[in-house]
């Protein structure tokens, strides 16, 4: 299943338009208006600021169901009518295949009724992260049996060389309530519930490549899931690598390479069906703790290479697992639990460090490649 794709321009990326959120809006008038101007504050196009032609500008709403696409005309501006109040996510990029980045930039807008809504959104350069978690799928796919054993998480190497994973951990965060009492953005590390080690030492040896634009799959359990779950159930034989546990009771596909737990847990990798995050570090460093007899991990910020945190739903009491600053937002806004879909990187290898932003709910997981 290690296939790859070059990577696709943003505006073709863009072609996808779907709905985000599932409250309806206080107020759905329709009657506020948003004019928008992206600008370039890195200089390199110009001399000074300017405004980007032809850049992809996402709206979505945090409010209801309501995300559309755009692009700027000559002179970097939009300008939508017909705007429910609310508060709206919006993103705007342009890519730079010559370079191998992305300009970028994003905020969050509140537009109020039978308002013009005019701003600015300041865009630079963000490169692009070597490897990343492409995919996560965790819903579950069969809500009569419960069924949810064919989860899987997706890396991509974002470069044009080939790099390797030797060392590398992949971790199942803890939610706050086991770091002392608010320190959640004080810390400097995050916390592990799960951690699983790929084989090999990092900089030393080189058993796990990935290859330039390639996919990693890592089954929670690689086998045909079809079989057991039903018709919206994944695939996984041909997975990359397999999460093992030798402390559990776990099936182990003696054809696929392993990934092996360093924790004490006694059970399967698993994710939340609703609410986690999951990040990977160099697997350089890390602490164990005890809390109420159980083992868990702290990871130094410094050694972390991508995090994600997804939510089904979101709110201003919401507990966060992982600090804002590896992961400022939430992916997975509106996913129903045994969906059979995936949360997935809008451009593989862009990392703008926010899920709300860089990922989306795709219609079906695909693991090897991209939508």
């Amino acid at each position: 299943m290690k296939r790859s794709l070059a990577i696709v321009s943003l505006a073709c990326a863009a072609a996808l338009v779907g709905s985000c959120g599932a409250e309806k809006p206080e107020v759905a008038e329709g009657r506020a208006t948003l004019v928008l101007q992206a600008v370039d504050t890195s200089g390199v196009y110009s001399e000074g600021w300017s405004g980007v032609a032809n850049a992809s500008v996402e709206i979505t709403s945090a409010t209801f169901a309501y995300k559309h696409i755009f692009t700027t005309d000559e002179m970097g501006r939009i300008e939508i009518e017909g705007l429910a109040s609310g508060d709206y996510y919006v993103q705007a990029s342009m890519r730079d295949d010559e370079n191998d980045v992305l300009l970028a930039g994003q905020r969050k807008m509140k537009l109020t009724s039978d308002a013009e809504e005019k701003d600015t959104l300041f865009m630079s350069f963000v490169p692009m992260s070597p490897i990343v978690i492409n995919e996560l799928y965790y819903a579950g796919c069969n809500a009569s049996s419960f069924y949810f054993y064919d989860q899987y998480v997706e890396l991509y190497n974002s470069t044009g060389d080939t790099l390797y994973l030797d060392g590398i951990v992949v971790c199942r965060s803890q939610q706050s309530q086991v770091l002392p009492p608010d320190s959640l953005e004080t810390v400097d590390y995050a916390l592990a519930y799960y951690m699983y080690q790929f084989p090999g030492t990092r900089g030393v040896t080189r058993e796990c490549p990935i290859g330039p634009h390639e996919f990693i799959v890592i089954a929670c359990d690689a086998i045909n899931h079809y079989i057991y779950g039903g018709g919206l159930c994944v695939n996984l034989l041909n997975a990359d690598y397999e999460f093992f546990n030798a402390r559990a009771n776990d099936y182990d596909n003696v054809s696929v390479p392993n990934i092996e737990q360093l924790t004490n847990s006694t059970v399967d990798f698993a994710l939340n069906l609703a609410h986690t995050g999951v990040f990977i570090a160099t697997g350089e460093e890390y602490t164990f703790i005890e809390h109420d007899g159980s083992s868990f991990v702290q990871v130094p910020l410094r050694t972390i290479l991508d995090a994600v945190e997804y939510s089904a739903t979101q709110g201003s009491t919401f507990r966060r697992y992982l600090t804002l600053r590896i992961d400022a937002g939430l992916g997975g806004n509106g996913m129903a639990r045994y969906s059979g879909q995936s949360i997935e990187r809008k451009v593989p290898g862009f990392d703008s460090n926010n899920s709300s932003f860089d990922f989306e709910i795709a219609g079906t997981p695909t693991p090897g490649y991209s939508h």
